[in-house]
């Protein structure tokens, strides 16, 4: 019995070469070291008192989206804030209020500003 044997034309097998799930070890190689993810990392938070108002905001970086930003008034949340960077919140002078801001991303990461100022009375 005779066996015959064909070559496949280079065509042909550069198409099941992409096709291949498996990846060449050059790739393995260079995907193994460690992968760079950023953090979500809080940036700044501040409160400046106003008469009768502080103006709050929070920035952070690294997050993936989406990205949820929640404010909480003396243990209250404050659904009105929600997503919000910039809020203004009222409040009685010579008062001392605990003001925090959790930010939290798709991951599940999240960081948190927290201050805690008194509320100034007179003009601006």
């Amino acid at each position: 019995m005779r066996t015959s044997y064909r070559l496949v034309p280079p065509a042909v097998l550069a198409i099941g070469l992409l096709l291949c799930p498996a990846a060449p070890a050059s790739a393995a190689a260079t995907t193994a070291g460690p992968a760079t993810v950023m953090a979500l990392t809080l940036d700044e938070g501040s409160c400046e008192p106003l008469a009768r108002r502080f103006l709050c905001s929070v920035s952070y970086s690294g997050a993936i989206a989406p990205v949820a930003i929640r404010w909480f008034v003396n243990g209250g949340y404050i659904p009105a804030y929600d997503n919000k960077s910039f809020v203004g919140i009222g409040c009685q002078p010579t008062v001392r209020y605990d003001i925090r801001a959790v930010i939290s991303d798709a991951t599940g990461a999240s960081v948190e500003y927290h201050t805690t100022p008194v509320c100034r009375s007179g003009n601006p």
